[in-house]
């Protein structure tokens, strides 16, 4: 089966942001941010997008009319509004922003009616205080670069898929390429729900699934512990987890089998929630099973556990229950050390690097990035700054570690090897909005790029945090985007796998329909990409290669 695909720019679903009908010697041209929001009011795409937002989206959605040029600073910026209005050029720039505000907030007050709530800005004081926040940067000093490099599980990881994101946790593919065409080269049905990402190691592929959901309320479905080949998709064994005794309370687009497992050629480890921590070897035999009590968090668990050495660590942190912070033997699931967590909702997976000569185990949590020794558990360091139900992971690059959080949450930028609390000497650059709720960002060549839910694609200059460029992508997204060679990779929650090249202006390559709702990132090897949809694992690649 041979799928949309095309090998020049192709432009579907996609929105070009270059201004809105500026003159070339416009004086105060629109930011990036604001040309987005200006195309939005008029967007159709984006429109189908807003009539699926729940009030926490809205919430932050509003808070778009915060661009770093909103019509609040850019009267700031040019002495007040008495002396704006004295200069027709500045007055008539004014005058536009406040327009494209004013129809955006209209526009979220209809959609705060629709849920019968009043929206937040109808308190002025409310509306100024998110105005005056605009891209507040951050003060960090410069200081001597400092190497960072992934931590692999094993010695033969880097030629595989072992985690999410792949082995270096990062979305970086390497020695592979994105096929030409996208032929369905197997595709093999799943036993019920679940949201894990495929990992490989040699010919095996590695997901979690739920069995079929019993009509009991009380009753919840088999966790398995799933294994193909990947050459042909042919299902090679089930494991299935021990039934917990309670069930989790899950948001509707969680599952019982949602975080994705990791391994290092020997060993595969499932985290399944109320069911434990479960290991198998690679023929499906267990070799231990560990209690982890219960996950009775906000909308249920859903993070990934890491190897290091002879330990599994595992960070779910939760606020109505006690988070978990503890590392396990991986020879025997007995517990080697376990650290308080603050109570707190959060899904983000925890990233390992070696960052000069130390390692550390950083985790991108609620409202303070941690970095610890991941020997001990013990905290090395600490950044104020992200928001609540922190999900994205740490992203590295350039000499820097990267956060981002939030529905239209803030994004910096973080020099490494500091001590203690490093909010105000090694936050190198901090834009207050833009970051998204689930996808992580990639980094590639001096450039971060980030899809936020909602649909937005954002390319950022990593070293400054200036936006380099933006574009609207039609649907909402939950997959995190892959770097391949000079190609970026990512796949809506319709399952709409879009190319773009990576690089200082927008150029799209291909767009592929899978067909099925994919909210877990792909896993790409050896030239094919392997996705888990709804109810498929597949496997896309060039058909007679």
């Amino acid at each position: 089966m041979n799928l949309v695909s095309c090998s020049t720019i192709h432009c579907l679903g996609l929105v070009l942001c270059v201004g809105s009908a500026q003159a070339a010697d416009e004086p105060h041209p629109f930011s990036l941010p604001l040309q987005t929001l200006e195309r939005d009011l008029t967007s159709p795409d984006y429109h189908a997008v807003l009539a699926t937002m729940i009030p926490t989206d809205l919430r932050a959605e509003w808070q778009r009319v915060a661009t770093p040029d909103n019509y609040h600073v850019f009267a700031k910026q040019h002495g007040g509004l008495e002396q704006l209005s004295a200069d027709p050029v500045l007055k008539r720039a004014y005058d536009r922003r406040k327009d494209i505000a004013d129809r955006f907030l209209a526009m979220m007050a209809d959609a705060y009616a629709a849920k019968k709530q009043k929206p937040p800005f109808a308190d002025p004081a409310a509306l100024l205080k998110v105005l005056e926040s605009a891209d507040r940067r951050g003060t960090g000093t410069d200081g001597a670069a400092i190497a960072i490099e992934p931590i692999y599980p094993a010695e033969d990881a880097a030629k595989y898929w072992t985690a999410l994101r792949g082995p270096t946790q990062q979305g970086l593919v390497r020695n592979s390429t994105l096929p030409q065409t996208w032929d369905v080269l197997w595709k093999t049905p799943l036993p019920g729900q679940g949201n894990s990402a495929p990992i490989i190691w040699g010919d095996q592929l590695f997901v979690t699934a739920e069995g079929p959901r019993p009509e009991g309320a009380t009753a919840g479905p088999e966790r398995f512990v799933l294994a193909f080949d990947r050459r042909d998709g042919v299902l090679q064994w089930k494991h299935a987890a021990p039934q917990p005794t309670e069930l989790e309370t899950l948001y509707w687009k969680n599952t019982f089998a949602s975080s994705t497992v990791v391994t290092e050629g020997e060993r595969v480890i499932a985290f399944l929630g109320n069911s434990g921590l479960v290991c198998c070897d690679l023929a499906s035999n267990r070799l231990w099973h560990t209690d982890l009590g219960t996950f009775p968090t906000m909308h249920g668990p859903g993070t990934t556990p890491v190897l290091y050495r002879d330990l599994v660590i595992v960070m779910q942190d939760q606020n109505k229950g006690t988070s978990l912070f503890a590392a396990y033997d991986k020879q025997s699931g007995a517990k080697r050390w376990q650290h308080e967590r603050p109570k707190q909702a959060g899904w983000c997976s925890p990233v390992l690097l070696r960052v000069g000569n130390r390692d550390e185990l950083i985790y991108n949590g609620s409202h303070i990035v941690i970095g610890y020794d991941p020997a001990t558990g013990t905290e090395l360091w600490r950044a104020n700054g992200t928001t609540e139900e922190s999900i994205p992971m740490i992203v590295t690059g350039g000499g820097l570690l990267y956060s981002a959080s939030g529905r239209n949450g803030p994004i910096f930028a973080i020099r490494p090897g500091g001590s203690g609390d490093v909010s105000d000497t090694h936050v190198v650059w901090r834009n207050a909005r833009g970051g998204p709720l689930v996808p992580t960002p990639a980094y590639h060549a001096g450039r971060l790029y980030l899809v936020n839910d909602t649909g937005i694609l954002t390319c950022l200059d990593a070293t400054t945090g200036d936006t380099v460029w933006q574009h609207r992508l039609r649907g909402r997204f939950s997959t995190s985007p892959l770097v391949i060679d000079d190609q970026l990779l990512v796949v809506s929650e319709d399952g709409v796998a879009t190319v773009f090249r990576t690089g200082g202006e927008f150029v799209s390559v291909a767009e592929h329909d899978l067909g099925e709702t994919v909210l877990a990132t792909p896993a790409v090897l050896d030239n094919r990409v392997y996705v888990r949809t709804a109810g498929h694992v597949l496997c896309v690649g060039e058909a007679g290669r």
